[in-house]
């Protein structure tokens, strides 16, 4: 195999128009036309798939996710490894159909492909058999959620049928089977992590056997040979231990994730695909083997960086924002957000002395992504402006060095240099790190509940109160939602104190939440709040002075939202208590007032009756 019918190979999974990274039968026919060794890829459910199967009592399996999740590669390698033919798989229907042990293994590929004359009779079948003892049929069906209960609902109901259905929405919305007796399991490939699979993805490409076939390369011959393509993939694999670009990108998955973004495996194929071989002045942004010659003979390899790439710069504006995984990158910022510092360091470090040595450090170190021989003119022309033009010439190579140090600041620099200060989640890092540490049991950084606290108390009360210790329930003495609420409610203490609690928990999926407590005893039950990273953000730029609601109005109105059922909390808590009790003479009205330190404190008013 050449390393140009790779490079071709690796082409079929970018952004190209032709969508050609959309079906798996169109890979595996590329992989036959081009004979290369397909590609290894995360499949997380494979081992527990096949060891269902292999089972004296194998039960029926249903995977279902998003278009792009894996569901076809899936059911295609549990058929290869129960001894199934790979050409009868490529060239057989629909439905395929194996005799494994005891039983007849029947495997549906897309259930969405199937006509309603075909899909109809078949789940019906499959009903039967599933809620039947003793069946010689066994299913593995893929279908996405969408056309799962469209099938369900245009097939017969009988009653074995109403079951059926009953159990598979149930397993969708619940994950547990409420018919304990029918044979029958779900697998949503859309609740697995993109972040955990990621890596796997970069190194099922740049650890391929493809590459071998690169030492023949015309580029490699003589001192002076460079390949932009092979520079790309040598900075996806070195210092694998360690690896900074792959560590920053999973963490901006993560974050992605925890804000409800859901990166399909295919998307992460296209990503991976596109860092390697992205370039502007290729045809559909993408390299072969044949542009590098004219790249780099033109000097445009800096073009070609990774970390343009990874945000789909290399495509056209258009085509970028229509491509969703480089949609929900860019939703971070990167490259447009900076600080003071890093803007300092990029724009006067080659002549301010005092910054020589971190200059050096972090751009002159990179003479092909960094320092390179463009950037440098640039920048000396802007700084000089002896040409009207290089003023936005420059301002874009800002923004790619801009992106390039958010993947390469060095570990020890990156709390200088405010690393998150580059995206528009300033607070991201604190976030990782704080739904890290309770997902392992552990307590959250000392600053974090403080910061959380005084965030909520300055959305509670529309004001600047500074109480990190206990948080101020305020209301406008009305249900609207005002953004002033003067009228104390409550004061409920952060640490345990008489039943009174607030804490940060991990919710079981390696996210955060808000648990509040306003009782002991007979307790109305605690009040939860999912923390997404954006609804962590939004509170940390609230508690540093930002207006509540000009930064997020969705996070406003969630969290006035969570101060309502907070109220409903503490009334429930009064009525069990019998806190109101007493004269009915007077009216006693609590008024929240700031101090001179900053913290809310009440002042009571009685209006006799």
């Amino acid at each position: 195999m050449s390393a140009s019918n790779w490079i071709r190979f690796i082409r079929n999974y970018g952004p190209i128009p032709t969508n050609d990274n959309m079906y798996d039968e169109t890979i595996q026919r590329a992989i036959r036309r081009l004979k290369i060794a397909p590609l290894v890829l995360p499949a997380p459910l494979i081992e527990n798939l096949l060891s269902n199967f292999r089972s004296a009592d194998p039960r029926s399996q249903i995977l279902t996710g998003t278009a792009g999740d894996g569901k076809t590669y899936h059911c295609r390698e549990v058929w290869c490894a129960l001894g199934g033919s790979e050409d009868e798989w490529n060239t057989g229907g629909k439905i395929q159909y194996l005799e494994v042990n005891t039983y007849q293994l029947v495997v549906v590929k897309d259930l969405s492909e199937l006509e309603e004359h075909e899909s109809g009779p078949l789940l019906e079948q499959m009903a039967e058999d599933v809620s039947a003892d003793g069946s010689k049929r066994v299913y593995l069906v893929a279908a996405n959620h969408g056309q799962l209960l469209e099938k369900l609902k245009t097939a017969q109901g009988t009653p074995t049928f109403r079951a059926f259905a009953g159990a598979v929405e149930e397993l969708l919305v619940t994950g547990a089977n409420p018919a304990l007796s029918m044979r029958l399991d779900l697998w949503d490939l859309s609740r697995a992590p993109a972040a955990d699979m990621i890596s796997d993805v970069i190194n099922a490409f740049t650890l391929h056997e493809g590459w071998n076939d690169c030492g023949g390369c015309p580029s490699k011959q003589g001192e002076e040979g460079y390949c932009p393509i092979r520079e790309n993939r040598r900075r996806l694999v070195e210092d694998a231990d360690r690896n900074l670009f792959r560590e920053r990108l999973t963490d901006l998955v993560n974050i992605s994730e925890h804000n409800g973004g859901h990166f399909p495996i295919r998307q992460l194929l296209a990503l991976t695909a596109n860092i390697l071989l992205g370039h502007p002045d290729a045809r559909d942004g993408l390299m072969s083997c044949a542009d590098v010659p004219d790249i780099v003979a033109r000097g445009t390899s800096s073009r070609a960086s990774i970390y343009r790439n990874v945000f789909g710069e290399n495509l056209k504006p258009s085509r970028a924002e229509k491509t969703e995984v480089f949609r929900k990158l860019n939703l971070f910022g990167v490259g447009g957000e900076t600080s003071n510092l890093v803007d300092n360091l990029l724009v006067y470090g080659a002549d301010d002395p005092l910054l020589a040595e971190p200059y050096a450090q972090l751009i002159l170190s990179d003479p092909i992504y960094g320092g390179n021989p463009t950037y440098n003119a640039a920048q000396r022309g802007y700084l000089e402006g002896d040409d009207p033009d290089i003023r936005d010439t420059f301002l874009g190579l800002l923004r790619t060095q801009r992106q390039r140090l958010f993947f390469t600041l060095p570990e020890e620099l990156k709390n200088t240099y405010e690393l998150w200060d580059l995206t528009v989640f300033r607070h991201a890092g604190t976030f990782l790190e704080t739904s890290k540490l309770l997902s392992h049991g552990r307590s959250p950084p000392r600053s974090v509940m403080p910061m959380i606290i005084r965030g909520l108390n300055r959305v509670f009360t529309g004001m600047l109160a500074q109480n990190q210790d206990e948080l101020v329930l305020a209301t406008s003495g009305s249900y609207s939602q005002s953004k002033t609420s003067p009228l104390l409610d409550e004061m409920i203490s952060v640490p345990r104190q008489n039943g009174e609690e607030v804490s940060l928990v991990s919710d079981g999926k390696g996210g955060v939440e808000l648990v509040v407590r306003v009782s002991k005893g007979r307790d109305p039950g605690p009040v939860s709040f999912p923390l997404s990273a954006t609804r962590f953000e939004f509170l940390g730029r609230v508690a540093d002075g930002a207006l509540p609601s000009s930064f997020s109005l969705e996070c406003h109105e969630d969290l006035l939202a969570f101060k309502a059922r907070l109220l409903s909390a503490t009334e429930r808590r009064r009525v069990v208590e019998d806190d109101d009790a007493g004269s009915s003479d007077n009216l006693v009205l609590r008024f929240i007032e700031l101090g001179t330190d900053g913290r809310a404190q009440q002042r009571r008013v009685t209006v006799r009756t």
